[in-house]
Parts: C-alpha cells; structure tokens; sequence
C-alpha cells in the first residue's frame, strides 16, 4: 500500500499522510494538486512525495481525488517554494496555498491558456471585432461604444462610459474587442552608460548571477532592462518582471507594451484574468509578465530572465501569513533556474548593497539621467522658527507659486494621508484615540470621519471635546489639508492630490496620470505614491515635509527608509529641464539629513551600513522577529518569557512590547533573533517552535525572518 506526504491547506505546521488509493492510477508527482478529508470538511493540498506507512494505517484516510495529472511547476520552482517554506519557518500548506491563485487553491482546474487579456497600461485602444454574431443587452452597449470612433477607445474609457467593466473585460477576452496593434516602437539611442549596462546583461544570460543596476533617477533603467529582455526573447526564453505596487504595473506595461506584448499578474485581477495570465505564462506563450511579488509563483516554462524594478522598496516584503520577501525568494529561483536576475535602484537596499560592494553581486552604476539633464538641486528649508500653516512655510508657497507662475508643475511630499493626525482639546488635553490600539485616530475631513490607519476603526467626527464639551482643533497636516490650503491659494484647477484615499482603481490613476503629463501648470501633492518611480516631465519644484518623525524612530531601519524616500521624492524634479528640491525641516543640523544633501545616496548608506555593522544589526546579522497576540496584557509576555528561559540562548532576546503595544484590539509582545549565521537562527527558530508546541497554547508565534522593520 502506497502513502503519501501532502502539505494541506491550512495553517497547522506539519505535512499530513494519506493513502493513496490503487483505483485512482499511478502515484502523482510531487507539486500535484489532490483533495483529500480533513476532519469532516476536504480540503486541497499539495503532494509532497511518498510517505512511510504509519504506525496505525487501518486509520490513515485515502485521497479523495487527484486534480492534476501533472505537477504546476518545474522541479526547480518547487523546489523553491519548499526552501521558501523552511527558510521563512511558516507551516508547509498554508505557504504553499500562497503560490497558488485563489481559484486553484480551491481545487478549480486552471483556465485554458486561450484568449486575450486586458491591457493594464490603460493606453491600448479596442475596436469592435467585424466578425461578431449578434448581441444584446450590455455587451450591444460597449460595443457600440467601441464602434462610434474609428480609432477605438481604451478599456479605461470603455468601462467609464459603459459601467460594465465585467462585460468590457469579457468581450476583450473573448476577442469580440480586438486591440489596435502598436507599431513597434523604434529602439532608442542608448547612452554609454546604458549601453555598458544592457551589455552586462546580455552577457549574463544563460547562466545565474545576481546583478545590481545602481541608477540615478532619470538615468533610463527601464530601457537598459528592455535592451536585456529583447535579448533573452530572441533566444526563446521568457521574462519576470516584478514590481513592488499595483500601482506601477499600468505605467511599466505602458513603456514595456511600446515593444512587447505583456502579461500582467497582480492580486487585483479577477479570478478569470488572474487564471488566464498564468496558463499563458505556463504555455510559454506569454513573453514578458509584468506583476507584483504574487507574479514570482507563476508557473514559467521557459523562464531566462528576472527583473526587480525598484529592489530598495519594502512592499516587495509580505507583512501577513507567509512573510516572505520576494526579492530574495527571486534570488533563489533564479539560482536553482540557472538565470541572472537583475535588481534595479537608485537606492539599493543596504543588504543589496552590501553585496555589490563586496563582490557577490555585480555592480552596474549608471550615474547620470539618460536625457542629458543635471540632477536637481537639494536644499534644507530650516523651517523650526517659522509659521507652517497646514504643513507648509510661507517660503515653500513662495516657491510653489513662482513654479505654477513659469508654466512648470510642483510637487509637495507629506507623507501622511487625511487632514490632520488627530483632533485635540486645548482645554482638557484629550486627543483622538484608537479604542483598539495605541494610536490616535486620523481626521478625514472630506469623509467627517476620524479613521484609525492601523485597524481601519472610524468615528464621525464630533464636534466638540467629548470630554469637556469645549472646542476640538486638527493637529498635523495630513495631504488632505495641505491640499486645501494649496487650493485656497492657487485655484482647485491647479491642484491635484495623489493618495489613496482618491487614487483607488485604475482609472482613477490612469486620469491623474494623464493630467499630469498634460504638462499643464500643477501643484501635485501626495503621499509615498509620488516616490514610487513616475516619469513627470514638467516637475521642476519638489517640497518635502512632514518626514522629521523618521530620523528618531525607534525602528533601528528608519534612517535607511528616510534617505531612500527623499532620494526617489526628490528623484522626481528636472526631469526635462532644470529642477530643484527643498526638505522643509525642523532638524536642519540632523547628521544623516546632512550627510545626504552633502555627500549623495551612496555615501550615506555606506555609512549606515557601517553603522549596521558596529551594532550587529540586520542585515549584518541573520535576524528574526517572533510576535505573540493575545488579548491581555501579560499572558504573550508570560508565555515568551517561559520559553525563553527554556532555550536559554544569548541570540534570543526578550521578550518586549511591540513598538505598537496595542493592535486591532490585540496586546502584542515580541523577542528578536540576533544571530551570526543563518544556521544558528534556522537552529534556534526550530527550538523556538517546538518549545512553542509544548505550551499547548492557543495563540499563534507570527515569525518573521530578515524583517524589514520592527513592530
């Protein structure tokens, strides 16, 4: 009798045996999908290999059905994904369910690699299909609609003018709306600088190797990426291309589309879109798939290239269930696939970094913009004695208006969303905050709300003190206010606001987008969504503020983020013409802030690193976060303690309260690996978790390895 090793979908750590029964067939191959019982439900799992028969098989259960003939991915993807598992010590179903889209985690068969799918760029027009049966109801609308222009119109205007995106997505994938094919874009003249790059690259194909392509902003990472990718598509090879947001796919398939066709794969899609792209990509039919960390567990034949577009950024790291960082899981794929991958910045991370300057990867500076233009000029605003009304100086307005007065775009940084951080009484001292953590509840004005960014609670605003019945004030400036008092100033028709609280679907970015390239006079003002790599020709002025908080944060990595978001912010002036930026500052004499606007990007994170170093802080040690929830305030710290005391290691310290004590209603205590080795963390993680199971409690140990940030 044949048992096997299957990794169920769920969150219990620990693979399960069954029988395999005779009438079924032959044995399935590790990485098939089977539905096996589980307590009085079935549920889906992954084969992990044959198994030994177990003390009692009279009582092992048999698998229910086999659902895949043959395993979802090649032996060295699944290899990667059970390393992944182990490595980041998270139970093997519940991680192994996360390579998978959710349609197939449930058991359904994957979509048949056929039809089209829609364009994410937002820049590719439809026409109607003349070969098209006769319709009716809201499909007859939408392709009316696409009828009426002869050139065609876009899926983002399709759906805008119909209201069916579910019938306009439809009828492109079916083929009754065909795209307008792009002429293919003419290759662009490379500068040396890119041109020594791409080569590099293309020199690379073939054989693993992790590459650093360290670039200023403006400096054409993009075309040098591509020069690559053609490559690796001539020599019939596929490509990855990962992105750390969704809301960068639209303008990376943009310029990609310009010379490929593209396969987007992101969380956002719907379960039909999402199945589709990934029986393309597993048929070796699509070429260049455009997605964000999710795209990394995507089934690709003939894969011969990775791309990590914009490495530095921390949403590439899953801060829920399996905390992976997809940067570094690419990293392994591309070893065990025998491919180079390529990290682009123009702030490498500080372990990237780190292994350029000491030779592990291979370090492609391009340190000027692509274009000719000057980096702009950077310059600290002492704004301590100054009135900041609604977060901005009196200079800082100056600077605005003479910006919008010359015909040129300005763009203010705050990187807080909403009106104010919290609405506050002068006369009792209470404040706005969260009943369910330790966190003021942020003012949303247009909304009338105050909104809890942690937990998502949220309270009409009162009108006054709750406490004392006196007069309540907003405290801080969030973009919200900013952008009003911007609108007092300079006239609702030259301001725009980009966060999330506006800038929520894809056609909602993709008319912002438009209306800044427009190049029309604009203060744009927004929050992390202006750092993330957009190309706005016409920005000359860029004002920072609000960012002060960073520099005395009690995450030991906030210095890092700091620098890296006022490089990629400030990254965003003089694109086309002479640009400048101003850090509106109440710590113009901070030794980083100073170090930055005087020495560079560079310079600094050598320093910090070094800092790193000294401290036997991540990434210099292998570092792991271990967080317990419960819903009182001692039983967590009980509980870590105890176990602590059981390991009794120098590496394993705690236990404390997370920086955030009180989250979601929860009370969070936490202890940190610092360890020399990888081996001596992997060792003592596995101590922990068995320690761990002896407690026989009901509250999980979330583990987070190589962390980004603490708490």
């Amino acid at each position: 009798m044949l048992h096997l090793s299957v990794a169920v979908f769920c969150t219990l750590d620990m693979p399960f045996t069954y029988l395999w029964p005779e009438e079924l067939g032959d044995a399935p191959k590790p990485g098939c999908r089977v539905k096996v019982p589980f307590g009085k439900r079935s549920l889906v799992g992954l084969v992990l290999g044959e198994a030994l028969a177990p003390a009692n098989p009279a009582k092992t259960k048999a698998v229910e059905a086999l659902i895949d003939a043959q395993p979802l991915w090649d032996e060295a993807s699944w290899k990667t994904w059970l390393w992944m598992a182990d490595y980041y010590h998270h139970p093997i179903g519940d991680a192994l369910a996360t390579t998978l889209p959710a349609g197939l985690a449930k058991g359904e068969t994957p979509e048949p690699a056929e039809g089209n799918l829609p364009d994410m760029s937002g820049e590719v027009s439809y026409i109607a299909n003349p070969d098209l049966p006769p319709l009716a109801g809201k499909q007859k609308v939408v392709i009316k609609l696409a009828q009426s222009n002869p050139h065609g119109l876009s899926r983002t205007e399709l759906i805008e003018q119909s209201d069916t995106p579910r019938t306009v997505d439809m009828l492109i994938r079916s083929g009754a709306l065909m795209p307008v094919r792009r002429t293919p874009a003419a290759t662009m003249v490379l500068t040396q600088e890119q041109q020594d790059a791409a080569q590099s690259i293309k020199d690379a194909l073939g054989s693993f190797g992790v590459l650093l392509l360290d670039g200023v902003t403006g400096s054409g990472k993009t075309e040098v990426f591509m020069e690559a990718m053609a490559a690796a598509i001539s020599a019939g090879k596929q490509v990855l291309y990962l992105v750390p947001e969704i809301g960068l796919t639209p303008q990376t398939c943009a310029r990609l589309e310009k010379r490929f066709e593209v396969c987007v794969l992101h969380s956002k899609l719907s379960e039909k879109d999402r199945g589709l792209a990934w029986s393309l990509a597993r048929s070796g039919q699509a070429k260049v798939i455009v997605g964000t960390r999710s795209a990394l567990f995507t089934p690709i034949a003939d894969l011969g290239l990775i791309i990590i577009d914009e490495e530095h950024d921390h949403s590439f790291k899953q801060d829920t269930r399996l905390r992976y960082h997809a940067r570094d899981v690419a990293i392994f794929l591309a070893n065990k696939r025998n491919i180079p991958i390529v990290l682009g910045s123009a702030t490498p991370s500080a372990e990237t970094m780190r292994s350029a300057l000491s030779g592990r990867y291979k370090h492609l500076r391009m340190t000027a913009r692509a274009n000719g233009c000057a980096m702009p000029k950077i310059e600290v605003l002492d704004a301590k004695s100054m009135p900041q009304q609604d977060g901005l100086t009196p200079v800082a307005m100056a600077l605005i208006k003479r910006t919008l007065e010359a015909g040129e775009q300005a763009m203010v940084f705050l990187p807080r969303r909403g009106f104010a951080h919290t609405m506050f009484c002068r006369s009792c001292g209470w404040a706005s905050e969260c009943p369910n953590c330790d966190a003021r509840m942020v003012f949303h004005k247009g909304k009338g709300k105050m909104i809890c960014h942690h937990c998502g609670e949220s309270n009409r605003q009162p009108g006054a003190c709750p406490k004392c019945s006196e007069e309540i004030v907003p405290l801080g400036a969030g973009t919200e206010r900013a952008e009003e008092l911007l609108i007092g100033s300079f006239g609702a028709e030259n301001v725009i606001r980009l966060d999330t609280d506006v800038i929520n679907t894809p056609a909602s970015m993709h008319a912002a987008f438009a209306h800044i390239r427009s190049g029309r006079p604009l203060c744009i003002v927004g929050t992390q969504m202006l750092a993330k790599g957009h190309d706005f020709p016409n920005v000359t002025m860029v004002v920072i503020t609000g960012s002060d908080a960073a520099l005395f944060s009690a995450d030991a990595r906030a210095a890092e983020r700091f620098i890296q978001q006022v490089t990629q912010v400030a990254g965003r002036s003089g694109r086309a013409k002479p640009g400048r930026v101003i850090i509106q500052t109440s710590q113009a004499d901070h030794p980083i802030l100073q170090q930055l606007v005087r020495e560079g990007y560079h310079k600094t994170i050598e320093g910090i690193i070094h800092g790193y170093e000294q401290a036997m802080l991540a990434p210099v040690s292998a570092t792991a976060l271990i967080t317990v929830e419960t819903n009182d305030r001692n039983t967590g710290s009980d509980y870590l303690e105890s176990v602590i005391d059981e390991i009794n290691h120098p590496a394993l310290v705690g236990p404390f309260p997370a920086i955030m004590e009180r989250k979601a209603g929860a009370y969070r205590y936490q202890a940190v690996v610092l360890a020399e080795t990888r081996k001596e963390r992997h060792e003592l993680l596995c101590k922990l978790k068995a320690a761990w199971k002896r407690k026989t409690t009901r509250f999980p140990l979330y583990i987070d390895v190589d962390p980004c940030q603490s708490g």
